[in-house]
């Protein structure tokens, strides 16, 4: 009798083991398009033998006799070092991946690719000033000089104005990346709590985990977070050294204006710099900080060396009315840069003429338009057209090494993907296998549930045992 008991209760844990493997398997196949889902699986373990005492009194042999399977635990499967290198090239991948946009937005600002490049405007107005030479008398020709010289600092204006728009545009992506980094790092700091907890209880909080998970995934996309596992369970998160997450607390950041006016983004606990190891805002603020004031810079050195210049050549000439020493521009850099309003208001103030009174001179028009010869840029020694294609050229190299970079880390960060997901992810074929196997025996244990309840029939009801 005590060894029928204790059969059905080894047939009753073997139903019950390999039920919870199905329910894990369903589990499993259910979330097989789940993003962040690691794929679980039922360790099973032989449990605890009992004392065969009955046995030894009766001469049966063995002092200890097996009493069949539980379930030890439901594991994760997961590799921390394939996360940790998945994060690290992810998030170098997403940085380049900003910067090339946002690079890609300034070489459409530029438009040098298109009909109306700087370089275009430029060629433009020195062959101006070329046709002007050969006959400074003809008002036709004086007009030419004059619309080719406002369509060359209108190119200068705008691109100076879009510069600088597409860098306050940026602020909008700082403050949405700072408003996700504060939620993910408040919802890591529960779901710590929560695992910590769960943990303590001896269970395992897998779902929670693949939520953590996630979430950090995409923190090391933005600002290159590194995390840190804990004994009870728990991350601790940092960003360039600076923790974000411990335990169940969180640091927030918040954006700040700086002196020029764009958002920069401080700690709010002491108030000091926050500076993203890689990801998303490490190539944004490269962008906007360092390759946009670049090419700024350059239009602004262009256009004022241009206009220093040209008024020192125009300044030396006569108008056809004899006016003398008139700037031809005016301004103080690419964004300001205009046609003089002596020039806008009075073509005769032009001055062609290295003579007074010489209405057929155009010597000082061919001075003017010698001056594109002229090695002024970089130390004396390159042309106008010179530098601003040098300028061009160089950052159309950055782009392309940006563009490049992103892609080479893509690669990367798409072959630890799959490495990643060949571990912890779900195949619908090994999770079928499993499930044969686990009804085979769910199958097996209730026969031998069956045949105990038979045996226990037998000596209850057909042996008289009741009626003595």
């Amino acid at each position: 009798m005590p060894n029928l008991f204790s059969g059905i209760n080894m047939a009753f844990r073997a139903i019950m083991s390999h039920q919870q493997a199905i329910e894990t398997i369903q589990h499993n196949v259910a979330n097989v398009n789940t993003p962040g889902y690691h794929r679980q699986e039922v360790v099973l373990q032989a449990s605890a033998p009992t004392s065969n005492s009955y046995g030894l009194e009766h001469g049966m042999g063995a002092a200890q006799s097996g009493t069949g399977v539980e379930v030890d635990r439901i594991r994760r499967v997961t590799l921390e070092f394939f996360d940790t290198r998945y994060r690290f090239e992810t998030s170098r991948q997403k940085r380049w991946d900003l910067e090339s946009e946002i690079l890609k937005q300034v070489e459409y600002t530029l438009a040098e690719t298109s009909t109306d490049g700087l370089t275009k405007k430029l060629d433009q107005f020195w062959t101006g000033w070329q046709a002007l030479s050969a006959d400074p008398s003809n008002y036709s020709l004086r007009t030419n000089v004059r619309d080719l010289s406002v369509a060359l600092t209108d190119a200068f204006n705008t691109r100076s104005v879009r510069l600088d728009m597409l860098r306050t545009d940026q602020d909008l992506t700082i403050r949405q990346r700072v408003d996700e980094i504060n939620t993910i790092a408040e919802q890591l700091a529960t779901l710590n709590g929560e695992i910590s907890r769960v943990k303590s209880m001896n269970d395992q909080p897998n779902d929670y985990m693949d939520q953590r998970d996630l979430l950090l995934d995409r923190l090391a996309e933005i600002a290159g977070a590194r995390a840190h596992y804990q004994d009870d369970g728990s991350v601790m998160v940092n960003i360039s050294g600076y923790s974000i997450v411990t335990g169940n607390s969180f640091n927030a950041v918040e954006t700040v204006t700086n002196a020029e006016g764009l958002l920069d983004i401080r700690w709010t606990t002491d108030g000091s710099k926050f500076n993203p190891a890689d990801g998303e805002l490490t190539g944004l603020f490269e962008a906007r900080d360092v390759f946009i004031p670049q090419q700024k810079a350059g239009l602004d050195l262009l256009a004022t060396e241009l206009m220093s210049r040209i008024n020192t050549v125009h300044q030396a000439g006569f108008g056809t009315n004899g006016a003398t020493n008139v700037a031809f521009f005016e301004g103080t850099n690419a964004a300001t840069i205009k046609v003089s309003s002596a020039i806008q208001s009075d073509l005769a103030n032009i001055a062609a003429s290295s003579v007074n009174g010489a209405a057929g001179d155009g010597e000082n028009a061919r001075l003017l338009f010698n001056v594109y010869q002229e090695e002024i840029m970089n130390g004396g020694t390159t042309t106008f057209n010179a530098y601003y294609n040098g300028q061009v050229t160089n950052f159309g190299i950055q782009v392309q090494r940006a563009v490049a970079n992103a892609k080479d880390r893509k690669i990367v960060a798409d072959a630890l993907a799959n490495q990643r997901e060949s571990v912890s992810g779900v195949s619908l074929d090994e999770e079928a296998a499993n499930l044969v196997k686990a009804q085979r025996a769910y199958q097996a244990a209730t026969r031998l549930m069956n045949a105990f309840d038979e045996m226990l029939d037998r000596i209850i009801n057909q042996t008289g045992m009741v009626g003595r």
